[in-house]
């Protein structure tokens, strides 16, 4: 199977990027495979539609409703969150952002947030 048309790309582009905005809590959220193929349909329509449309879309900072929920998320993830690594955590909020492009500072920032238990307030 293969999609092609521009509009099919756009759709299931816009699909899985609102889905995966709905419940962050999914275990599809944080998948690296349905990040990667957020990002090959986001890179189709970049090349497909030259300019920098898509390229300022996809910056993470342009979102920041999108972003603040991944911090919310992230503040209420628990053990799972604090144990994981600075390399793994880089990796799930890339996942969880997907096919958006977050600038290091971002990045640094997202990574840096302790979840606290579901008691507590989490800070960063």
């Amino acid at each position: 199977m293969r999609v092609e048309d521009y509009r099919e790309i756009l759709a299931l582009h816009r699909f899985l990027f609102e889905s995966k905005g709905d419940d962050l809590t999914s275990i599809y959220a944080g998948s690296p495979y349905i990040a990667a193929v957020q990002n090959r349909l986001a890179d189709a329509l970049e090349a497909a539609d030259p300019g920098d449309g898509w390229t300022n879309w996809r910056a993470a900072d342009g979102h920041e409703t999108r972003v603040e929920a991944v911090r919310r998320h992230l503040r209420s993830s628990g053990d799972a969150w604090n144990s994981m690594s600075p390399d793994v955590r880089a990796g799930y909020v890339r996942d969880l952002l997907a096919p958006l492009r977050l600038p290091e500072t971002l990045l640094a920032e997202l990574i840096k947030i302790r979840a606290l238990p579901a008691t507590g307030d989490a800070t960063t």
